[in-house]
């Protein structure tokens, strides 16, 4: 297993109970493991499978050393200021060997803020 192989990404985002909310964090994953050859996934906070634990527990059975979570959130709340620290607490206490990291909000990100920005001012028509 190379190097990139070793790295596992998750994606976690908040959930819905309608389904068709998750298809844009589908899209993106889709376009993630077009350019990524070790494990991607989704995971959720609530509503949808799978929770953020059981992502990292079968992405752990692939052999990966590092998982980075990628919080999938517009704004810093209390779900990734208080509960993301709590589920990676439990992750990493399942799993000592393995290495799990999370990024920053993608909210928080100057590209993703000027993206958006570009997005509603296309808008105007």
């Amino acid at each position: 297993m190379n190097s990139i192989q070793t790295t596992g990404i998750i994606l976690f985002a908040h959930g819905s109970r309608d389904p068709q909310w998750r298809l844009p964090f589908e899209a993106i994953l889709q376009s993630m493991r077009a350019q990524h050859t070790g494990p991607t996934e989704l995971a959720f906070l609530e509503c949808m499978d799978p929770s953020l634990p059981k992502a990292i527990d079968a992405m752990a059975q692939t052999g990966v050393k590092h998982i980075n979570v990628i919080p999938v959130f517009l704004a810093v709340g209390s779900h990734v200021r208080k509960d993301l620290p709590i589920l990676l607490d439990a992750s990493r206490a399942a799993h000592p060997a393995l290495t799990i990291t999370a990024s920053a909000a993608i909210g928080e990100q100057v590209d993703i803020q000027q993206a958006i920005a570009l997005f509603a001012l296309s808008t105007l028509g």
